[in-house]
């Protein structure tokens, strides 16, 4: 259980962890370019558009979109300042093997977690009512693009199929998947008053059959069962924050285009009035000549284009060609019959004929 390995998108429950103290689930956003060019999995966010927290979490944590996961990192303060509270709060919920490098869980160097460890942290989300809460969704609704008959709305589906599929005793869990780190799943299910969390990192078989196996296996096992370990326990307790719904500034606007001017032109300058005081008034500037355009390079720009006449010719001179050699051939290839109605004079009409020869079949008399 203790053996280090790649945690693919189960380390998204410690991403919602980290920043659900931090961000109230009203807080707008507003997604930026960076959001619509994420690694892997995405839900599709647009530059411009604002979303609430609570969509971002629902993103994150039911289809596993790495864009929303980045943007609770961006809303939360940054990737960076998010990653270093995703270590700290691993460090006090008692995963101290977990090593975070970003907030997707796609594939890093150096960043792992324990079987352990990812059964602390699946711990610590099943108890947190808000996180749980959106685990134990099957879908929801999330905004899309903007249309001109306003937002568009479409349904996001859990990928973990013990929920979707209603597990017995279910409570909801996280899978992940990246080429490193293979197939990975933490998830929970409670019967009896029994609750039981399991953990997988490089699973060999199916996720969802494997970790239904082991939860029905252990509820039925419970009881008989000999511990080998234990979870380790927090540190502190869960920190608390001011969750406070701040306003987003307002998003910039487009300078408009003055119609029939060119967008690159100035502004004219506004003239001060001479005769509104009495400062002297310097004289007018004398014009500095403008020097002489630089005569144009005829023969330079004659060669190119004699240049591109010629190669025309050429071409044309060559598909001619090509043309009447085909058509020639053609024509030889005809099989051709002479006949030839003449008699001569001095010859019999009894004479022998000779054999026919040749290709053409030439039917003229021989003598």
């Amino acid at each position: 259980p203790d053996l280090p390995l790649p945690p693919a998108s189960t380390l998204k429950v410690l991403t919602a962890l980290t920043v659900a103290p931090h961000l109230s689930p009203d807080q707008p956003y507003r997604a930026d370019a960076a959001d619509e060019v994420a690694e892997g999995t995405r839900v599709v966010m647009h530059d411009g558009l604002e979303y609430k927290v609570s969509d971002l979490m629902h993103a994150a944590l039911l289809p596993s979109a790495n864009d929303a996961a980045q943007a609770l990192a961006r809303a939360n303060g940054g990737v960076d300042v998010t990653v270093a509270q995703m270590s700290e709060e691993a460090a006090r919920l008692g995963a101290t093997s977990t090593v975070v490098r970003n907030a997707s869980g796609l594939d890093a160097q150096g960043q792992v977690t324990t079987a352990r460890d990812l059964a602390v942290l699946g711990r610590a989300a099943m108890a947190n009512p808000e996180i749980s809460a959106y685990l134990a969704l099957r879908n929801v609704e999330f905004p899309g693009k903007q249309a001109a008959s306003g937002r568009v709305i479409y349904p996001i589906y859990n990928h973990n199929r013990l929920v979707r599929d209603r597990f017995e005793g279910v409570l909801g869990g996280k899978s992940g998947y990246t080429t490193e780190a293979g197939r990975t799943y933490v998830g929970a299910a409670a019967r009896d008053g029994r609750r039981l969390v399991v953990s997988l990192l490089r699973i060999g078989g199916n996720t969802y059959t494997t970790a239904a196996q082991l939860l029905d296996w252990g509820f039925a096992n419970a009881g008989t069962l000999q511990p080998v370990g234990q979870l380790a326990e927090p540190s502190a307790p869960a920190p608390t924050f001011d969750r406070a719904i701040h306003p987003l500034p307002p998003a910039p606007q487009p300078s408009p285009t003055p119609v029939g001017q060119d967008v690159a032109a100035q502004a004219p300058v506004e003239q001060a009035d001479p005769a509104a005081n009495d400062a002297p008034v310097a004289a007018p500037a004398e014009p500095v000549p403008a020097e002489p355009a630089p005569a144009a390079d005829t023969g330079s720009r004659l060669i190119p284009r004699l240049l591109t006449v010629l190669t025309l010719m050429g071409a044309l001179a060559v598909g001619l060609r090509a043309r009447v050699y085909w058509a020639a051939r053609r024509q030889w290839s005809r099989p051709v019959t002479v006949i030839d109605l003449r008699t001569p004079r001095s010859t019999p009409r009894t004479a022998p004929r000779r054999p026919y020869s040749g290709d053409r079949h030439d039917l003229r008399q021989h003598r």
